[in-house]
């Protein structure tokens, strides 16, 4: 399998999307023309970027048992492979209709954007640090997961570890994700399911994302 992750998607400038756009499939203008959002649109473009080019020039580490992660460079370019038709599932996951045995999951937050791909079901998450709510925190973990966040030196490292696991493995699923189910889905033993790896991608100095991936062991 492998991950690319491109930092800061928001960077890009309208200027570069647009003159990106009219190299994608129509599928995917019409996708972008109905966002609005400035970083949505960056995040729509370069996740498929990422996917075009990893399915074009990345065959043997998709095929690979192990997984391979890499940052995609800065600066984007027009993809050069043949156009990826999409359909989703049942719960809106998003599947490729024109090649058959590949499996990808993208993720996003306000410093990354993420595509894993896969010749196996995959899921992935992206969380970066950020302030939690009690309420938050309650709805989403158990008690033995609340203690443990609250008790760390680093409580938002670790609600964005745990968090990141948890919807990693709801991806993986392709049933997509209740927040109220969250609580009752325990980090830790999803991975007896799938594997479930995490890593921190530092981004800057003090700046830093996690990283869940999961894939059936």
């Amino acid at each position: 399998m492998i991950v690319y992750y491109f930092r800061n998607p928001d960077s890009v400038s309208e200027e570069c999307i647009n003159g990106i756009l009219p190299n994608l499939p129509q599928q995917q203008q019409q996708i972008v023309a109905n966002i609005k959002n400035h970083r949505h649109r960056c995040e729509q473009v370069v996740a498929y970027i990422m996917l075009s080019y990893a399915i074009g020039h990345n065959q043997a580490e998709i095929e690979s048992a192990g997984t391979v992660v890499k940052e995609f460079p800065s600066k984007l370019i027009a993809p050069d492979s043949e156009p990826l038709l999409w359909a989703f599932g049942e719960h809106g996951k998003p599947y490729i209709t024109n090649h058959d045995g590949v499996h990808f999951n993208i993720s996003h937050c306000n410093d990354a954007v993420a595509v894993g791909v896969s010749n196996l079901e995959v899921g992935i998450d992206v969380e970066g640090r950020r302030k939690f709510s009690d309420s938050l925190l309650q709805r989403a973990f158990n008690e033995e997961e609340q203690a443990e966040i609250l008790s760390s030196q680093e409580p938002q490292d670790t609600f964005a570890k745990l968090w990141t696991r948890k919807e990693a493995w709801f991806k993986w699923t392709g049933t997509g994700i209740l927040i109220d189910h969250l609580k009752s889905t325990e980090a830790d033993a999803v991975s007896s399911e799938c594997n479930i790896d995490t890593l921190e991608v530092t981004i800057a100095n003090d700046k830093s994302f996690f990283l869940s991936i999961a894939q059936k062991q």
